[in-house]
């Protein structure tokens, strides 16, 4: 079966690919990153099984654009994905059509089991949603000055000690603002830290 992408977060687009490339019965994983190449992509692969869909990427309005897909392919699985969406905007999408939501607080093959669950749910009168409680502690984060600084040193891949040498702090506190700003992402390490950290629009991506 094919399988569509839609996310403008390369990076997230990638791993989740790789991870549903290992489904046995994954023929393709197509990508888009916008709602134009969205709507290309289903019009030119019509036999889509599964439409995952960041439901804040560009070009995409609620309900509207969810409910576009829905009538141009009404048996593709349709599942809503964000990091920052607000609850209303969920229920848009899954107003709109959508067979579920997955926030992307749900990590590596939790989400992917949470894909083919949506995906086996039949034609059900509710739709499944997963990580929501997660998702809305994820979305309100916010950070102090201090850490926001070294939020965007760390991006730039600098060690503790050349933060604490650029922000004129010791390799200590440095160390403590981290394990803070790791703890509030729900990080696991620096790269996981740097992508929860753009997925709630944090930091932005680097030219």
């Amino acid at each position: 079966m094919k399988i569509l992408v839609a996310d403008d977060h390369s990076l997230f687009a990638d791993a989740l690919s790789c991870l549903l490339e290992m489904w046995p019965d994954v023929s393709k994983v197509l990508k888009a990153s916008d709602y134009a190449s969205t709507m290309r992509s289903l019009s030119d692969n019509i036999d889509t099984h599964i439409a995952l869909l960041d439901i804040r990427m560009p070009g995409l309005s609620l309900p509207t654009g969810v409910g576009s897909i829905r009538e141009m392919m009404p048996d593709v699985k349709l599942i809503a994905l964000s990091g920052i969406a607000s609850r209303g905007e969920i229920e848009l999408a899954l107003g709109g059509g959508a067979n579920g939501f997955i926030s992307k607080s749900v990590l590596g093959h939790e989400f992917v089991r949470a894909v083919r669950a949506i995906c086996e749910g039949g034609n059900q009168d509710f739709a499944q949603t997963y990580g929501v409680i997660a998702h809305d502690r994820q979305v309100s984060v916010r950070f102090t000055e201090r850490e926001q600084d070294v939020l965007s040193l760390l991006q730039g891949g600098m060690t503790n000690k050349e933060m604490a040498r650029e922000l004129g702090l010791s390799p200590e506190t440095v160390k403590i603002y981290v394990k803070s700003i790791g703890d509030k992402l729900g990080s696991r390490n620096r790269t996981d830290l740097i992508v929860r950290a753009l997925e709630v629009r944090a930091i932005q991506h680097s030219a």
